[in-house]
């Protein structure tokens, strides 16, 4: 009788296990704004993320877990990377997603290790990259090709491009069950001298098409309404970047000039600033960098530190 309760007990639990852990899997994954109370929601829950930026292609992949368990140890809960197409398409039509190019498995990689993904698609990144990121044999097509712009000639290889890249982006939404919660799109156009708005919506229905509608879509600009003025893109959330010592109150202003509502994010909070060949190496005073940080903590806003490698 009592292996009777006992085998009775245990198949209880094993079924109830089974039923609660069906209901968990069954309910759809989210990642949205709730623009009433300027936070994000991650099924439904607020949430404030507190990234490190650690590029894939920056560092060896022997590297990978290495950077990210420091990176946890340090008590971020996200990690934002770049997409560089230049390393992906070295030359026209060939294409290299293997070894320390993988970012699919970058990225599942950051799953495993409990962190989210700010994903910065480009195809333009800046970032301290040749044409940034761009790959060089654009300019070998057409020598007088307008690049960042509506410029057919540019536009038929950026199309092409994100054909091959989107579908591997899409599994990887957090919606689809992988980690990446928000994907940008370009960078900083802000300061882009061509300001051509033709240009940034024909990226944004590109997203919108291979992506969906589930994702947020957004857009990084320094924290200034001059750079807002061409950053700002209609179905792109607006999110802003500047340094530690800026004026934080002023930067997230600019930002809810083009934003009233939702959350306030600093996409590029940058703690130091890149060193210059024969200049003098750039240092920043600690305690501005933490006083800076714990300003923009205090408003709830969320914060990428730029760079964590």
């Amino acid at each position: 009788m009592m292996a009777k309760q006992a085998l009775y007990v245990l198949l209880l639990t094993v079924l109830l296990y089974v039923h609660f852990t069906e209901q968990k899997v069954g309910e759809k994954r989210s990642f949205t704004i709730d623009y009433e109370k300027d936070q994000w929601l991650k099924d439904g829950e607020p949430f404030r993320y507190i990234a490190g930026a650690m590029h894939y292609f920056r560092v060896p992949k022997p590297y990978w877990k290495d950077r990210m368990a420091k990176m946890a140890a340090a008590g971020l809960n996200a990690i934002q990377t770049y997409i560089s197409w230049n390393m992906h398409e070295p030359q026209p039509g060939v294409y290299n997603f293997e070894d320390g190019n993988d970012f699919a498995a970058y990225l599942q990689l950051a799953q495993e290790m409990g962190f989210v993904v700010i994903l910065r698609v480009g195809p333009y990144i800046d970032s301290e990259r040749d044409l940034g990121g761009l790959p060089f044999w654009l300019l070998q097509k057409n020598p007088h090709m307008r690049l960042r712009t509506n410029d057919p000639s540019y536009l038929q290889y950026v199309d092409r491009w994100l054909d091959v890249l989107l579908p591997k982006v899409k599994p990887l939404l957090y919606v689809n069950g992988g980690p990446v919660i928000t994907v940008q799109v370009e960078n900083e156009y802000g300061s882009y001298y061509a300001c051509d708005f033709d240009y940034m919506h024909h990226l944004r229905d590109k997203f919108r098409q291979q992506l969906g509608k589930d994702v947020v879509l957004f857009t990084t600009d320094g924290g200034t309404e001059g750079f807002l003025k061409c950053g700002k893109v209609d179905g792109l959330y607006s999110t802003v970047d500047f340094g530690s010592g800026s004026d934080v109150k002023a930067a997230f202003e600019a930002q809810r000039n083009h934003e009233p509502h939702g959350p306030l994010v600093n996409s590029e909070f940058y703690p130091g600033w890149i060193d210059h060949w024969s200049y003098k190496h750039e240092t920043v005073d600690a305690d501005r960098v933490a006083k800076t940080l714990y300003e923009m903590l205090a408003m709830n806003a969320s914060v990428t530190m730029c760079k964590s490698w």
